[in-house]
This record gives structure tokens, sequence and C-alpha cells, in this order.
């Protein structure tokens, strides 16, 4: 069995996912695991790479996780999940002294795609499909157009054909862009614009969208703020973690306790997003300030933009927005978590947006005509119009671009660089986690002895991942224990104590202390030490858990001079 690197040269199916999951853990035992936490819909399985030094220890280490394809259309975000495995893979097999020792010493865990049964069925020319391939609720009547392919040739494209009514007219300049309809526009030039497909359960007269088929929103049914959502045809599910794939993300996140950071990659608009979700979030401001500087930090030489999602990404800042995974990472576990929108088609193709979501809700005709002349550009996307006998419509013209590599993902050219980018993104942030040490200082007082341990994080997180996490019962906490062989025997204090989670120097530099003119030291500090005092001699063990840092051990001797 061998394993090949993915170059980011081209876009991969789940199938070909799944090869590569399975080739590299099998090529790469000593630094790789491949578990399947949970399977789809369609019975496909939801996998789970670790990328940690495989010594029976990864379990209790810092990890930072990532995860792609949560929606069904966002090749780019499966890609470079692969394409970052496969750098940090490269790293660990040249044998790098740095990669080495970090990944000896901390876990990398990747979902690769959380939606395979959509992500497929995507790959093989089906239409549009938020997530995964969950079917209506029973007793639910479709009706109405219907995507499909109707011409035979293996995609769905668009659809156009005259009407009176229309709100289109053809522009003279880009045949590609069908440009709203103004007053001024001739009746005889309207047209009808809409998917390629047919009408099902139809009456004969209404033209009206059908109900999307598919249309779970995966990424509205986290337990982050859930409540029942609708928007575009798309719903959040029945109640938070109502499908199998949403579930098994949080429970295999769960039950890796000291995961420290986390990022979701998406597509489209080339930005991280940050915290808050809402104008009156469950976090405090000096984490939601910690999370943007930390945003700030990753997003350094690349393309991307950081934006907080309420107010500068969200499309009323007067609604919450319920149930997102990176949210979720937030509010339930206490993680800093982030999402990462891969991809700027409108940047590419010449426009400067202050709030992209406008192009999506109130774009400019101006505007949609540039992007549309830029990618009618890239001959392997277009297809011109062309006459079609519908059978319910009669003539209609079906062509357009290619949406799914053009304005959703990337062209296939420019795909390598994105996955880059999303690289630096994710390397960057798993840089970020706590980084505890714990050192053993033993002091003899004629029959006793003083018994000190000292953990301190050097890491840019806090142990807690955020303040709100310190408080959270899925998070855990910051203890040590002291351990005596036979022959020796505590005599003050209890063999387990509780600290206090301990500041990283991100902290720092987001808080009153930021300023160098007025410097000053964090609240809490990075170190904490826990004191016993023993009798007797032999050898004793200390053993500590750090929060979000992971668990460690240190051994010592007692004996009497």
């Amino acid at each position: 069995m061998s394993w090949t690197a993915y170059d980011g040269s081209t876009y991969l199916d789940f199938k070909a996912v799944e090869a590569f999951c399975r080739d590299l853990a099998e090529t790469h035992p000593d630094w790789v695991t491949l578990e399947e936490i949970g399977r789809s819909h369609h019975n496909r399985p939801l996998l789970l790479l670790t990328i940690s030094r495989t010594d029976g220890e990864v379990s209790r280490r810092p990890g930072f996780w990532l995860d792609g394809g949560t929606h069904a259309a966002e090749f780019t975000g499966v890609m470079a999940a692969l394409y970052s495995v496969s750098r940090w893979i490269e790293q660990l097999i040249s044998g790098d002294a740095t990669a080495t020792d970090w990944f000896s010493r901390r876990a990398v865990y990747v979902v690769p795609c959380i939606s395979p049964d959509g992500f497929q069925a995507m790959c093989d020319g089906a239409p549009f499909i938020r997530s995964s391939l969950r079917p209506p609720q029973p007793g639910a009547v479709r009706s109405g157009l219907d995507p499909c392919d109707i011409d035979g040739d293996g995609v769905v494209r668009w659809m156009r054909w005259k009407h009176p009514a229309g709100p289109f007219v053809p522009d003279p300049d880009v045949p590609l862009f069908m440009r709203p309809r103004t007053l001024a526009d001739d009746p005889s030039d309207a047209y009808f614009l809409c998917d390629e497909g047919e009408f099902i359960q139809w009456d004969g007269g209404k033209w009206r969208s059908a109900p999307l088929a598919f249309g779970v929103d995966l990424n509205r049914n986290f337990p982050g703020g859930w409540q029942p959502f609708q928007m575009f045809g798309m719903d959040g599910g029945a109640f938070a973690l109502s499908e199998p794939e949403s579930r098994a993300v949080v429970d295999a996140f769960a039950h890796r306790p000291f995961i420290g950071v986390g990022l979701t990659n998406h597509t489209y608009t080339g930005c991280l997003l940050t915290q808050p979700y809402a104008k009156n979030p469950p976090i405090s401001q000096p984490d939601i300030d910690l999370m943007e500087h930390l945003a700030k930090e990753a997003v350094k030489d690349t393309h991307y933009k950081v934006f907080k999602v309420n107010p500068e990404f969200t499309y009323d800042p007067d609604k919450v927005i319920v149930g997102v995974w990176a949210d979720s990472m937030v509010t339930v576990f206490g993680v800093p978590g982030y999402t990462l929108e891969l991809w700027d088609p409108l940047t590419e193709a010449g426009l400067e947006l202050d709030k992209p979501l406008d192009f999506l809700l109130k774009p400019e005709p101006d505007q949609m005509r540039k992007v549309f002349a830029h990618f009618s550009g890239e001959d392997h996307a277009v297809e011109p119009w062309r006459s079609f006998a519908h059978p319910q419509l009669g003539e209609v013209e079906i062509g357009g671009i290619d949406y799914l590599r053009t304005i959703r993902n990337p062209p296939v050219a420019k795909l390598r660089h994105e996955c880059e980018a999303g690289f630096k993104v994710a390397d960057a942030l798993r840089r970020s986690l706590p980084d505890v040490d714990g050192s053993l200082e033993t002091e003899h007082h004629g029959k006793a002895w003083t018994v000190e341990l000292t953990i301190e994080n050097h890491g840019y997180l806090p142990t807690s991942g955020t303040t709100h996490g310190a408080n959270l019962a899925a998070a855990p906490k910051i203890s040590a224990k002291l351990e005596c062989a036979e022959g020796a025997t505590i005599v003050s204090g209890p063999d387990e104590i509780e600290l206090e989670h301990l500041d990283g120097w991100g902290q720092t530099l987001v808080g009153s202390g930021r300023n160098p003119v007025y410097a000053s030291l964090p609240a809490h500090g990075h170190r904490t030490v826990a004191r016993w005092m023993v009798e007797g001699s032999g050898e004793i063990s200390v053993s500590w858990c750090a929060g979000r840092a992971g668990q460690g051990r240190v051994s010592g001797q007692l004996d009497r001079d």
C-alpha cells in the first residue's frame, strides 16, 4: 500500500477522499490513525484522522481540530483539509525537527468531509444540495420546479425562457449574464431564469420553485444557540444534533477533551469568521478580543480578511445565528472555534466590498456583470445558451457558467493557491495551543519533605481555551495529584489538588497590559504551584491535568542523605 500527498491540482470525490485517508493511515502508522466516528444517512463513513506520534499517549495531548465538507457544494474546504494533512505528513516523514517535536507532544484531529453523501452527489452532477441527503419529513409534498439534468449532459445548469412577466433581460455585452429588469426595458426582451429542471406535482399553471429535496443545513444543526431555523428553503433539522453527521462530529469532539482550538473550512468570500455571533453573546468581551487577535495572527501572509460574524457577516444583526459549529465550539465547549471561508471570487473578479454578504442579498447589476464577465473567460466553465425543447414549457435555453468551479469554488488552476492559504491559517492556529510543562522540586526538612510541582503555560491560549470555558461542565479542569510509593506518606494536604487555570501570553496582548508603555502582568498568570508535605523515602510521582493543555506526569525520588 502506498500513499500520495494531495497537492491541490485537482478536485477529488469522496471515494478518492476515503482512499486518501485509508492509504495514509496504513502507510504511516507511526504518525497517523484513522477512525470511523459514525455513518451518514446513506451509510458512508465519517472519517477522522489523528496526526500525532502513536506511542499510546495521544489521548493525553492537547489537540487542534480541523474539518471540511459541512456543506456539500464547498469542495475547497475538503481539499484544503487534505492539503493541510499532506503538508504536515511531508514535514514529518522528511524528518523536520520542529514538526517532529510538535507532533510528538500534541495532536491534530481532521474530519475531511462531514457531509459525504451530499458531497459525492454533487461531485456526480446532482443539483444543489446544502449538506446531507436527509429525506423530506413524512407526508411532505414537494411541488414546483425541481432542479435536474433534463438535457442529459450530466450537469444541472441554468435555464431561461422568454415571457413578458420575466424579471431578467440579457446583457448585450456579457451574454451569460442575465441582468435584473428595469422599467425602461422592453417586455419582449424579458426572461424567466432558474435552475435547469422539470415541474413536479404541477398544476400546469404556476411557475414556482419546489422546496429543496434535501434541505437540511448541518451548520444550523449544532447545539450552540439552536432553535428552529428556516431560510432559502433550508432548515436546521428537527432538533439540535438530529442528524447523524452533526451528532458524530460533536461526540468525537467531546470525547477528546484536550482539543484547544478548532477550524471548520467552508466557502466562499475569502475571510476568517470570529465571534460574536449575536448582539448579546454568552461570552465575554475579553474572549471576543482574544479570538479576534488570534484570527488576525492566523491570516497573516494570506489574502484573507477577518470579520466578526455580528455585525459584519450576518444578514440581520438583530437576529441570532443559530446552530453553527464554530460557535458551538466556543459557547458549548469553551474552545476558540473559527469558520474559514475559502476562495474570494469577488476580489478575483476585481470587486472590493466592505460587506461581502451584500453581494448575495443586494447585488448591484454592475457588480454582477463584472463577476460574470470575469468568469466567462474560463473556457472550461462556460456553456453558451443553447435551445432545448422542454417537455412542459416548450422552447427554453440552457447554459451558463459552472457555478461550482467559479463562484462557489475556484477554477482548478487556482485551487492549489487556495489550499495553501487554508494551510497557513490552520498551521497558525495549531501553534496557538496552550503549552504546559511541569517541574518537580523537593526539599528535606528533618523528618519531612516539601514536594512542589510548578506548572507553566508557555502557549498563546489559556488552559481553559477561553475564560468562558473555565466555567463549563464540558471543559476539563486543572489539577495535580501526588502518588507515593511504599515508604513515603503524605502528611499535609490532600493527594489531589484543584488549581486555577493558567493564562496564555495572547491574553496579555488584548488586555490592559497590551501597551508596552503601560505594561502590566496578567490577571491569573501563566504559572501555578501545588505543594505537599511528605514523610519517609522512596519514589514519588505527580500527574496533572492542565485543562485543554492535556495531561502530564513527572517523577522524583525522596532519599535521605
